[in-house]
């Protein structure tokens, strides 16, 4: 080696000023030199500590570092990422390259020149990490949870075997978040993984598909196998998390579908995992569901409503609607409740009750809220300035949100934008509310009392609260609102029974010095009786259902309403003339389906109708689940008639809320030429037939028609 340097000043300059190792091995692989640099990042001090060159390689090297080191002596440049060893024992990550080394024409070893990657090799695993993992709970994230699935599909197709995927959301995980931050939340979120691994042991693949929503991947099992470990998981999740001193209580949903049943690859077994998901939820939490080409009608509907929520009000699609407060004796309109209606292109017009639920799981909430409160402010100081009277306009929310922190701040914001007068703006809380965290919820009512926005307690006298908490709650919830539920059964010639809570409840706010709104009033013999009691404020069918701003405008102008029996019938759905064969004086319970939209056909489960109405080109239902006008949709119904199986297919082309929550539908007939011929038929033979008789088999509804929905 000596030889080299002394001939070569090339190689001096190679090993002195070079910033990387640089050493030099004989053909024996016994090291001959080393740069200072090699010392400094490999912690040796002389070159009598190192014997050969493979003392410096981790053993799973070697060999590699063999077969390269061979290649070099027979003239080929090698270039590898591998490992060395600090005298401390930890490894450096290093790119060699390795050259041949000639002596008059003749290879006398190789030189080395290895770079310290060890930061550069940290950065790319921390980012394939953070591209697989969730940095949170440690757990594969979507992306690499969808690779397994399909390396289990592959694997399951070779060998014949089942995979078995889950889908796990939480039910209570966002009120906690709200409630207690999200930094308790998170550390519940650990946990919960944790107990999930433990649970699920080693062979399942557990992932979190982002919030609190998780993904299991079971390779090689069945149905049965899938449902077991399902009700493990349950009960599992089902006992308290200590967190931070605090007991918390989550239950989740599981939505299952197996591979190759319900999918051939992995976007469709995740999909349909996701709509099994949605089915529990809608079944009622803290279960499992296994997925089903026959989801019903009304989960279908959540389903696809929740992949287009987070759009509704960047397109615009959302609207309030206004329903008036009247005063019992001078029939005045003195406020308004703004309820957010969502006119979804496929499905129409979607209450609350079908979204808002979709909107608190999503985290959507209190972007939706926002722009609940900033709406009707905008729409009532409109009002206002265009002279029109001064009302009052309430808005709800739910526990959750009259929770969160930033109400106060959020409303104060809104009236300074606005330029509305606080008065002018009320707040509909539940009785649940007051129930969740008594300091936060007196500092809420305190803040708003400040701003002189009033408060009510809706839906009074069907929850938990006590006399003893309006009593405590005195002077900051100044309106009551009684429940429809008290106020259907009111009869001016029952004083003493039916009539009896809604008059305690309109003494015991006059006692507490609040106002009471009584909801829900559809007859004048129910105004009558509140009327009696000295009720402050009406609000119901009887004066109007919730409207859009434009007709609540034209109402808000007449000033007062006069009050009429609620009248089902309106433009659109009754007068179809001669067409009509027969109206029924027992409905037909029907099954009814969705069989295409948009030209692609669905497949789904039924739900029960009844059919009031039928002529030779449309038909009369009710049902409980809203549905949209809307051509691109064609439903099928189902029912039978004189023993016979007859099938209606059409599209809606009318719908009235009849009842509340139960809807009067027109379908128009969209049948083939023969089809419409036999159905024809059948409805001839049908005749007048209005109630069973003649020992004809048909599916006749004797109970009331409105209360036929009310059974679940």
């Amino acid at each position: 080696m000596e030889q080299i340097d002394d001939s070569n000043y090339f190689y001096q300059s190679l090993f002195k000023y070079n910033p990387d190792i640089v050493y030099f091995i004989n053909t024996s692989g016994s090291l001959e030199k080393m740069n200072d640099v090699f010392f400094q990042k490999l912690g040796f001090t002389n070159i009598h500590e190192i014997d050969t060159i493979d003392s410096l390689i981790p053993s799973n090297y070697i060999h590699m570092h063999d077969e390269a080191f061979h290649r070099v002596l027979s003239g080929i440049p090698q270039n590898m990422n591998m490992m060395f060893l600090h005298k401390k024992g930890y490894t450096i990550d290093i790119n060699l390259t390795m050259m041949p080394a000639y002596l008059d024409g003749v290879t006398v070893g190789a030189f080395g020149i290895a770079k310290d990657v060890t930061d550069h090799m940290k950065a790319v695993k921390l980012n394939t990490y953070l591209a697989n993992y969730d940095p949170l709970t440690r757990l594969p994230n979507r992306k690499l949870f969808r690779e397994k699935l399909e390396q289990a599909i592959i694997i399951g197709n070779t060998l014949n075997q089942k995979v078995a995927v889950m889908y796990l959301d939480l039910d209570r995980f966002k009120y906690i978040n709200d409630t207690l931050g999200h930094t308790l939340g998170d550390k519940l979120l650990i946990e919960i993984a944790k107990r999930l691994k433990y649970c699920l042991g080693e062979n399942a693949i557990v992932a979190r598909l982002g919030g609190d929503e998780f993904g299991i991947l079971l390779s090689n099992f069945y149905m049965q196998q899938a449902k077991e470990r399902s009700k493990s998981i349950i009960e599992a999740l089902d006992k308290p998390f200590l967190i931070e001193n605090y007991n918390l209580f989550v239950t989740t949903s599981i939505g299952i579908s197996i591979y190759p049943h319900d999918g051939n690859d992995s976007l469709t077994l995740m999909k349909n995992a996701d709509s099994a998901l949605y089915k529990a939820k809608e079944l009622g939490k803290n279960n499992f569901q296994v997925f089903s080409s026959s989801l019903n009608v009304q989960t279908y509907k959540i389903f696809s409503l929740e992949s287009s929520l987070r759009h509704a009000i960047e397109l615009g699609q959302l609207e309030l609607y206004y329903q008036p407060k009247v005063c019992p004796n001078t029939y005045e309109i003195v406020g308004a409740e703004a309820l957010i209606r969502w006119n979804h292109p496929e499905w129409g017009i979607v209450s609350p009750d079908e979204f808002i639920p979709l909107a608190e799981e999503t985290g959507l909430i209190t972007e939706i809220g926002h722009w609940v409160k900033r709406t009707a402010c905008i729409q009532n100081k409109k009002w206002q300035d265009a002279n029109l009277p001064k009302i009052p306009i309430s808005i709800n929310l739910s526990a959750n949100r009259f929770l969160e922190r930033s109400l106060i701040t959020s409303v104060m914001d809104v009236l300074e934008e606005t330029k509305l007068e606080s008065k002018y703006f009320e707040i509909e809380i539940t009785e649940s509310s007051l129930l969740e965290n008594e300091k936060i919820v007196f500092s809420v009512l305190e803040g708003l009392k400040r701003l002189g926005v009033k408060v009510a307690l809706d839906d009074f006298g069907t929850g938990y609260s006590s006399l003893s908490s309006l009593k405590r709650f005195k002077g900051l919830i100044e309106i009551l609102k009684i429940d429809r539920t008290f106020i259907n059964d009111l009869t001016p010639h029952d004083t003493a029974d039916s009539n009896f809570i809604a008059n305690m409840i309109i003494q015991l706010s006059q006692q507490l010095q609040m106002s009471v709104v009584a909801e829900g009033v559809e007859t004048t013999d129910q105004l009558e009786v509140l009327n009696n009691y000295n009720c402050d404020t009406i609000q119901g069918y009887l004066f109007s259902k919730p409207v859009p701003a434009a007709i609540f405008e034209k109402l808000l102008r007449k000033g007062k309403l006069v009050p009429e029996e609620m009248n089902t019938s309106q433009d659109g759905s009754e007068n179809y003339g001669k067409d009509f064969k027969t109206i029924l004086v027992n409905p037909l319970k029907a099954a009814m389906t969705l069989t295409q939209i948009r030209d692609n056909k669905v497949e789904l489960g039924t739900m029960d109708v009844l059919i009031e109405e039928i002529c030779t080109k449309r038909l009369k239902f009710l049902s409980n689940t809203k549905l949209a006008v809307n051509h691109s949709i064609i439903l099928e119904l189902k029912t039978m008639i004189l023993s016979q199986i007859v099938k209606f297919a059409g599209t809606i082309v009318s719908v009235t809320e009849a009842k509340p929550n139960v809807y009067q539908y027109v379908l128009e007939y969209k049948m083939e030429e023969e089809e419409l011929i036999n159905l024809n038929k059948a409805l001839d033979k049908f005749g007048a037939l209005h109630a069973p008789s003649h020992g004809a088999v048909c599916s006749f509804v004797q109970t009331d028609r409105y209360a036929f929905f009310d059974k679940d």
